[in-house]
């Protein structure tokens, strides 16, 4: 299910995964393992689906942007890392590639490419995006009302 090098974890409060393939099948195994990861947390639907929506956002940015198609360099790998504090009252998932950004094979001016940024950003209560140059690292977060309530299911 994941690359056979990469690691996980999954807890009440933290999923963790390092060194997933960064490629279409992988990153969906990432998305359905944070949707059951959020389940467990009782979040509210909306917010629950800003997350999913967001994180697979920038997941599949990494697919696209961070990597060559096999043409030259290795595919490389994506971590991802959703913590839920409720000291804070948050969600924070960090999407982290380790790769350089490429051009989409697909770069004419008349597509309806190019919003996925705005997307998350729009989503998150915060977004942060760093990119150096063996790698970008986006950080979203998600206030979260109501959080003493929430109980991660056994």
């Amino acid at each position: 299910m994941y690359s056979r090098d990469a690691s996980h974890a999954f807890t009440s409060t933290g999923l963790f995964y390092r060194g997933v393939r960064a490629e279409p099948g992988q990153v969906t195994m990432l998305r359905q393992a944070l949707d059951r990861w959020l389940g467990r947390l009782r979040l509210g639907a909306e917010v629950g689906q800003d997350v999913l929506l967001a994180s697979y956002e920038a997941l599949a940015n990494v697919v696209e942007h961070a990597y060559s198609d096999g043409h030259g360099d290795r595919l490389g790998a994506v971590d991802l890392e959703a913590v839920y504090r409720p000291d804070e009252c948050s969600v924070e998932v960090i999407v982290t590639d380790h790769g350089r950004w490429r051009t989409p094979d697909d770069a004419s001016g008349d597509s309806c490419r190019g919003r996925g940024l705005a997307l998350i950003r729009t989503l998150t209560s915060h977004t942060d995006v760093v990119s150096v140059p063996d790698g970008t690292s986006v950080t979203m977060k998600w206030d979260v009302s109501g959080c003493a309530a929430l109980v991660a299911a056994p």
